[in-house]
């Protein structure tokens, strides 16, 4: 995940370092506020995030706690992005790996309202109810509608789509909506968003907006989750 923009108006991210208590490699990872008897900031998990101090901009490397023979010191620090209302942008991935392509969704029935995106896939486990299906292509393409209720082969919508589903049109959907929930679950590097999940399942994130690319902007593999801590350390103090 990457640093958007800020709530509160400002351009740039606030950018500090801190000791850790963990091996890290990766960029763009949330970093949690020190465990009990904790030497450092730790690294938050797919579906953990309270706490939350922000997100790494550079690495760490293996975190050690003995004396080094050469005498090197032994901290490790990582610069941590630490705006309490940042928006951090995030990939949908597809499933937990990180890259996944969002898997398609071909119409099987057609609906002639515009209302039921009818497929081969299961909606309702893992539950899609209140997350966001869009035309990938077909006349609908780019065309994103919430979904307000699923059953095993059918996400329906209340606001109806502009033209009718056809059969083998395809669509894109997501566990989430703009504003709604506060839950998004992280890829296993903890540096995505796994839209495989089902609606309210995951980290402590909250939804600011979505970017759902179709077949002309490669939706597949570049469609976003853009949210904010939903439970900050720094916020939870102000």
């Amino acid at each position: 995940m990457e640093f958007a923009y800020d709530l509160s108006g400002a351009t740039n991210a606030t950018i500090r370092k801190y000791q850790v208590a963990a091996t890290n490699t990766t960029v763009g990872m949330p970093f949690l506020i020190p465990a009990s008897s904790g030497s450092g900031l730790v690294v938050a998990t797919t579906t953990g995030a309270a706490n939350m101090v922000g997100v790494n901009v550079d690495t760490a490397g293996t975190y050690v706690t003995a004396q080094q023979t050469d005498a090197s010191d032994t901290a490790r620090t990582v610069s941590i992005i630490i705006n309490p209302f940042a928006v951090y942008r995030m990939l949908m991935s597809g499933g937990a790996t990180e890259g996944t392509a969002l898997a398609l969704n071909a119409v099987t029935t057609a609906s002639t309202d515009g209302l039921a995106v009818t497929t081969a896939a299961e909606w309702s486990n893992p539950t899609y109810d209140e997350g966001t299906t869009w035309g990938y292509d077909g006349a609908n393409a780019g065309k994103a509608r919430k979904i307000t209720s699923v059953s095993a082969t059918a996400g329906t919508v209340t606001v109806a789509f502009p033209y009718d589903t056809v059969v083998g049109d395809n669509f894109l959907r997501c566990p989430y909506t703009a504003l709604q929930g506060a839950t998004i679950q992280l890829t296993t590097l903890l540096t995505q968003a796994d839209a495989s999940i089902a609606v309210a399942t995951g980290a402590a994130f909250t939804p600011i907006e979505l970017i759902l690319n179709d077949i002309g902007g490669e939706g597949r593999t570049n469609s976003y989750v853009l949210a904010i801590s939903a439970d900050n350390r720094f916020t939870a103090a102000i």
